[in-house]
């Protein structure tokens, strides 16, 4: 029989898995989940099309990870319903998920425990067809990059939204400026000093200027909830790139985030 079973029984890798759909909505209501040999990932752009997220976790992230099927295997449904599933997860409660080549329209989730007080819980879960042609990124390299605390970059973000709808970013060898404006709410800027930064590179000389939507970086600075550390790539005239590491710094567990620049038209 080919199937596909993964199991997550560490309590802080089950937060981390529910996370990533609890703030997915955020960017879209139907995903495609791809199973291959090696790995899980999802790939998928908001419904503006401004930003593209991709999920990265490793076969062996998981505690289980059966792949029985002699393919990559791309199921798709609502990521919205497959957060509610997860959201009624207690704590303690491990995860598993199955999906059968020949029950081909269900999702299976259930959450079990031996602790004898959580109950344990089964879900069916319907698929749907998502017709979504896969991007092709090529890596590149970045003018600049920093790692800094998500929690503290997720705060700034929050308020600098308060007071325009993009952000400005100049980026030297000395500071990181951030700014966001309007005729309403008047101007507010936080500078970033470089010996403030956990880590921090930039092209000697340069300076970069560049603009972003706040409304989209925001809904990406929701998962500081789930990672300590995120590490934000910059180029002119490219998009933003951020990765929060949902393992080991450098591994192959990571959040991928793609910001397309607000364009001058000037």
């Amino acid at each position: 029989m080919a199937t596909i079973h993964i199991h997550i029984s560490d309590q802080h890798k089950a937060e981390i898995f529910s996370g990533i759909f609890q703030y997915m909505k955020l960017f879209t209501d139907q995903i495609n989940l791809i199973f291959e040999k090696e790995r899980f990932y999802i790939q998928s752009m908001d419904a503006s099309r401004i930003s593209i997220f991709e999920v990265f976790l490793p076969a062996a992230w998981f505690d289980r990870y059966e792949h029985g099927i002699p393919r990559n295997c791309t199921i798709g449904l609502n990521s919205t319903i497959l957060y509610k599933i997860l959201g009624t997860r207690d704590k303690g409660q491990d995860i598993t998920i199955k999906f059968d080549s020949e029950m081909e329209d269900k999702l299976y989730v259930d959450f079990t425990s031996n602790n004898k007080t959580l109950y344990n819980k089964e879900f069916e879960m319907s698929l749907i067809d998502i017709d979504c042609e896969m991007m092709s990124i090529p890596p590149t390299e970045s003018a600049a990059e920093f790692s800094i605390p998500s929690a503290n970059f997720a705060s700034i973000i929050g308020q600098l939204k308060l007071f325009g709808d993009s952000i400005d970013i100049v980026c030297n060898e000395s500071a990181i400026q951030l700014t966001a404006l309007s005729v309403e709410s008047g101007k507010m800027s936080v500078k970033i000093e470089i010996d403030e930064l956990n880590e921090f590179s930039i092209d000697e000389g340069s300076e970069l200027t560049m603009s972003y939507s706040l409304a989209n970086l925001h809904n990406i600075c929701a998962y500081s909830k789930i990672a300590k550390e995120m590490v934000v790539h910059l180029t002119e005239n490219f998009p933003m790139k951020i990765i929060y590491w949902l393992g080991e710094v450098g591994g192959d567990a990571k959040l991928v985030f793609y910001l397309a620049p607000k364009i001058n038209d000037d």
